[in-house]
């Protein structure tokens, strides 16, 4: 089998419909998508509560190969939209989540860290290894700040969760840590994580690096016009907001209800060199809160968050409409409780009317030190495009150690309640994994 070809570069400088780009600790790997055929093979495999690492665990069980390669791409492949991603090996653990939080199922998560959710495996395509990692979420457990100085707190599981990229695992936080709280409520001061809006330049048409990390969570991003007084919100050194009055009364972020701008937005087609043809672009910066957002909501009355069950999905299946899935969307769940309800319709209808810019999170992701709008906003993907990032940061943690840092103090030796996800092995279990393996076919 013939070695995909790899590029390693800085920035997407590829046409994306044509290319996959992934991530390594090398730089941006991409690799051309080759289109093909393969026919899925299931295997299952059984969890002791304690093995992580599972030996040859993709060969093909009649040819005891590998038998496929990982830039070939599926149109027809039920567990990626529209074979966005390459026809990697699928975990299902647990047994009924069927679908993965990749491509635009991720995009329906109240938190859609891509370094947390997209895999929670990597596997050897050489021999066939898998090593798993888990993630076990943690709504609420009692916890007690160290005894100097209340900066630290550690947790009864390890290791943390960390990022998971291109089918590589790193050392580095994500927003696997939610926050640290002295009420069990998780009311009041979350002692981990602080919330900034900074202008900042794009990495290229999409992609934003945050000077703050690890990201815990993403409210909102807005692109910016030449005419906008950017100086008289943002400190030009740090890019840091100075004026969060200005920011809502003169740029109209809504820095109180940041989803309300999460609408459709109009938009125009420009020509694109890297993309060989017409790239969809947003055709103005504001918008107002109507109707239509109201349909919408009340169309998704009582959706509730469920991982896997999400986005396109729900159904299981993409039309690549552009106008979003059915069911949950969190761009309406403004309480964050997980449940599309009544509360939520009535912020929104206290909003009707209400002149915003768009907030262009909406259909987005982040990851541990990068943020994401979801339309292009530079034709030919080149550097340092103005945008307002508005996101929460935490103050890390070691890993392996269970160690979380606090960015304020609730004082030493108090109790804390805390939430975070943590790698833990699959529960003992008779064929309780299933391993979806692919044989290309010529």
């Amino acid at each position: 089998m013939t070695a995909p070809q790899r590029i390693y570069e800085p920035n997407i400088i590829h046409n994306p419909f044509k290319w996959m780009g992934i991530w390594t600790p090398h730089g941006w790997r991409i690799h051309l998508k080759r289109w093909g055929n393969a026919e899925r093979l299931t295997v299952s495999l059984s969890g002791d509560g304690r093995t992580t690492f599972f030996p040859e665990a993709l060969l093909d069980p009649q040819t005891g190969k590998v038998e496929w390669s990982d830039d070939l791409h599926l149109p027809d492949d039920p567990y990626t939209d529209q074979g966005i991603y390459p026809c990697d090996p699928r975990i299902e653990y647990p047994l009924d989540r069927y679908r993965w939080a990749i491509s635009h199922t991720l995009l329906c998560y109240p938190v859609a860290d891509h370094n947390l959710y997209t895999h929670e495996y990597t596997w050897d395509l050489n021999h066939g290894h898998i090593q798993t990692y888990f993630r076990r979420h943690i709504d609420m457990e009692e916890g007690l700040t160290d005894g100097h100085d209340g900066k630290t707190v550690a947790v009864r599981h390890r290791p943390i969760s960390t990022t998971i990229e291109g089918n590589v695992h790193y050392t580095l936080p994500n927003s696997a840590v939610r926050g640290v709280w002295t009420e069990p409520s998780k009311v009041g001061t979350n002692y981990y994580t602080q919330r900034i809006v900074q202008l900042l330049p794009m990495l290229n048409g999409v992609y934003c690096t945050a000077p703050k990390s690890p990201v815990v969570q993403c409210h909102g991003m807005y692109a910016t016009a030449a005419e906008d007084p950017l100086d008289m919100v943002f400190d030009p050194y740090t890019g840091n907001c100075k004026d969060l009055e200005a920011l809502q009364k003169i740029l109209l972020v809504p820095f109180d209800q940041p989803r309300i701008g999460m609408m459709r937005i109009p938009i125009r087609q420009h020509h694109s060199s890297l993309y060989e043809g017409p790239i969809a672009m947003p055709k103005s910066l504001v918008g107002i809160v109507d109707n239509r957002q109201i349909d919408e909501l009340q169309s998704r009355l009582e959706s509730r968050f469920k991982p896997g069950r999400v986005g396109y999905a729900l159904a299981n299946h993409f039309d690549g409409d552009g106008q979003g899935a059915s069911g949950y969307c969190a761009a309406f769940d403004y309480n964050n409780d997980g449940l599309i309800g009544n509360d939520d319709l009535e912020v929104l209808r206290s909003n009707l009317g209400r002149k915003v810019r768009y907030n262009l999170y909406l259909d987005a992701y982040f990851g541990g030190d990068w943020l994401t709008t979801s339309v292009c906003l530079e034709t030919e993907h080149r550097p340092g495009i103005s945008v307002i990032a508005d996101y929460e940061y935490g103050g890390g943690y070691d890993a392996q150690a269970g160690i979380i840092h606090l960015l304020q103090s609730p004082g030493p030796n108090q109790k804390v309640w805390i939430e975070y996800h943590y790698d833990a092995p699959a529960d003992p279990g008779e064929n309780n994994i299933r391993v979806h393996l692919y044989r290309e076919k010529q």
